[in-house]
């Protein structure tokens, strides 16, 4: 069972870094990147690292993916 988890878990990661280069809406990149780290996280619970995937989840999809949102909502151009 856990080879293949953890070949669907890279593959899912895979997709999602892919994603969030090649979409051309800094949202959705956002999300994707959201949607990565989370998936990355995930990884670490199946190789048994809780305290890394913790972190990763705390510090990436909480914190790093918050302050990228806030400043492309600040830094946009609204269209008159």
């Amino acid at each position: 069972m856990a080879p293949a988890l953890n070949v669907l878990l890279v593959c899912v990661i895979t997709t999602f870094a892919i994603l969030t280069v090649v979409v051309k809406d800094l949202i959705y990149a956002m999300l994707f990147f959201a949607l990565m780290s989370v998936s990355i996280g995930g990884f670490y619970f199946v190789l048994k690292a809780p305290y890394v995937a913790v972190f990763q989840l705390l510090i990436y999809a909480g914190a790093v993916v918050v302050l990228l949102l806030v400043t492309v909502m600040l830094t946009t151009k609204k269209e008159v």
